[in-house]
């Protein structure tokens, strides 16, 4: 797998991560075609994730071939997915957006006119 490749699963993974959507990774299957299986196959493995049953649901949906762990590194020698890459680009973005996290986020104090809330 080349770097963009792994540069846009990582953000997509990333955007997941905070937004999750089961059919945003049906429909990213036409993109990266099996290579997406493996990839939420992975993610479900992991403990900083998240969504490990959806995850899980979807690899299994996608390609039976990664349900076992035999399987699964199967697929990863044959797509040329470098995990430990994907797991540092994919853990940096992460903590890219929890740090541009909108102020919004925050308690609002006052009204946007600067008056503070009753």
């Amino acid at each position: 797998m080349d770097r963009r490749a792994l540069d846009s699963i990582a953000q997509f993974c990333a955007e997941q991560q905070r937004s999750f959507d089961p059919a945003a990774w049906n429909y990213r299957k036409a993109i990266d075609g099996e290579g997406i299986a493996v990839v939420a196959k992975y993610l479900s493995m992991t403990s900083w994730y998240g969504h490990e049953e959806e995850l899980d649901g979807i690899a299994g949906g996608r390609d039976a071939g990664v349900s076992d762990l035999a399987g699964f590194h199967r697929e990863v020698q044959a797509i040329g997915l470098d995990l430990t890459r994907l797991s540092v680009r994919l853990r940096h973005r992460i903590a890219l957006q929890r740090r541009s996290k909108p102020a919004a986020t925050a308690k609002q104090t006052n009204d946007g006119a600067g008056n503070p809330l009753s």
